[in-house]
């Protein structure tokens, strides 16, 4: 039997071809095509949040397995990226709070500032990038993602909370339940004032 052909009943690769249209409306492209144009997007987003770069290839992976399974259902092309931009803060919210429960089973682990920290980093600026994410992982993970997004993700507020799928209101409050720990630790000046953008 051909590679290219499935029997009925079994998995196959992803088809050739794009995406279905929706009632007559812009095709979405091929899953391949896809993948290229927001795999980057997506592992940013994830990277930003989850702070550690030996996790966000798997989680990347869950989103884009997410998206196969759920792209005959997109009705609105135009909105694919807030989609899967969802799609990726939903699973990186979720392995945050895997990795607490981790940390409640297992106190005491020490956050690797080189699995944090951007090789390219300035050496002096390693430890604090760690001591940022070690406190991040203190937070209840909407919090953090919310912080994450508008500070590390530099995402305006409007995009944080449509990518936390919350209101504009509790969003400004997750972020500002995130400052209240942080500032503490990092003593970050309390005249820096939020943006309302």
């Amino acid at each position: 039997m051909s590679p290219t052909r499935a029997r009925q009943g079994h998995l196959s690769i992803v088809r050739q071809g794009t995406a279905p249209a929706a009632a007559g409306g812009p095709a979405l492209g091929s899953f391949e095509d896809i993948y290229d144009n927001l795999a980057g997007y997506v592992a940013g987003l994830v990277g930003r949040i989850l702070g550690r770069n030996d996790e966000v290839a798997d989680v990347v992976q869950d989103v884009f397995l997410i998206v196969h399974r759920r792209l005959p259902s997109v009705r609105q092309p135009e909105a694919l990226r807030a989609w899967i931009g969802r799609i990726a803060v939903r699973e990186a919210s979720r392995r945050l709070r895997w990795r607490r429960v981790r940390m409640f089973l297992h106190p005491g682990q020490v956050v690797d500032a080189e699995l944090v920290a951007d090789e390219r980093a300035p050496a002096d600026l390693r430890p604090l990038v760690a001591l940022l994410y070690v406190t991040l992982d203190r937070l209840p993970a909407r919090d953090r993602v919310a912080w994450a997004l508008r500070h590390l993700a530099d995402e305006p507020l409007d995009t944080v909370a449509e990518l936390c799928g919350c209101s504009l209101a509790t969003a400004k409050r997750r972020i500002a339940a995130a400052e209240a720990a942080i500032r503490p630790v990092l003593g970050t000046g309390d005249d820096e004032q939020e943006e309302d953008r």
